[in-house]
């Protein structure tokens, strides 16, 4: 995911588990064997047409919902920039329409809001979809109106963290870093919400720990913590353990973090070239 909040990437992030987990589990059969190739763009266009002519089928079929919010995010990682805006805004709302396929959830925020009702969800892929897709969505608009509408996509990377941590490669973990990095480095920001480089460190920190073979949680790190505070050995050893990496079980994933490394490389020269 190109995880963006405040013009900086993030979470998607940001975000994801070993092939063969749970979390790839229950696919369509038309759409398994394309998974694991989902990185190529025809391919992964294939599995969302598979996906939306089944949803025409299960109109309110939360997983079938939750799984196109998946792969509407990916999609808004492989088209140009004039295109991403418009995938994120598909991956939100599937999101949403997961969510509110439970009653339960749809009762609450029409009670008590949507943070409410995020905060009671047990629904954890459904929630980390819609935080990925609303927080590069709030990437794009002035950082002041991002930093307003920011409460419930923290919320849901809470929950999410709340339920199972180590969810999608602990990407609510590495989201809500870069949330907190942000937060403490924007002057305007911490005049509103709380935000602190040390949660920052050890939500980022704990990503790693549990879940190292996710490249993306050292390339968030790298963008939404070193960059930040101008850590130059920081930055270095995160971004050669992206580069130097295995795709391992994540093909899509960990090839957006050696892409993503590369283009942080190219940003920040002075802090990846030698003394």
């Amino acid at each position: 995911m190109k995880k963006i909040f405040l013009a900086l990437p993030f979470v998607l992030l940001g975000y994801y588990a070993a092939w063969g987990t749970s979390e790839h589990e229950n696919l369509l059969p038309q759409a398994a064997e394309l998974y694991p190739r989902r990185y190529e763009l025809p391919v992964l266009e294939r599995i969302i047409s598979i996906y939306e002519e089944t949803l025409e089928e299960k109109e309110n079929d939360a997983e079938i919902l939750s799984r196109l919010a998946q792969f509407w995010c990916e999609r808004a990682m492989l088209v140009p920039e004039e295109e991403k805006k418009a995938c994120l805004e598909r991956a939100r709302d599937y999101a949403l329409a997961a969510l509110r396929a439970d009653p339960g959830f749809s009762e609450l925020e029409r009670k008590e809001g949507l943070v409410a009702a995020i905060k009671a969800s047990g629904d954890v892929a459904s929630l980390l979809w819609y935080a990925t897709a609303q927080g590069q969505l709030l990437g794009m608009i002035n950082p002041f109106s991002a930093f307003k509408l920011l409460k419930p996509v923290r919320a849901a990377y809470e929950r999410v963290v709340e339920l199972e941590e180590t969810f999608w490669g602990c990407s609510a973990l590495h989201a809500l870093g870069a949330i907190e990095a942000n937060i403490a480095a924007d002057f305007w920001a911490r005049l509103f919400l709380e935000g602190s480089f040390e949660r920052a460190e050890e939500y980022f920190e704990r990503a790693i720990s549990l879940c190292p073979d996710y490249l993306i949680n050292y390339q968030e790190y790298a963008a939404n913590y070193a960059v930040l505070r101008n850590d130059k050995a920081l930055f270095r050893s995160l971004i050669q353990k992206v580069l130097e990496g295995p795709i391992g079980d994540w093909p899509f994933w960990n090839r957006v973090a050696k892409m993503d490394a590369e283009v942080l490389i190219r940003e920040h020269p002075e802090l990846w070239e030698g003394e």
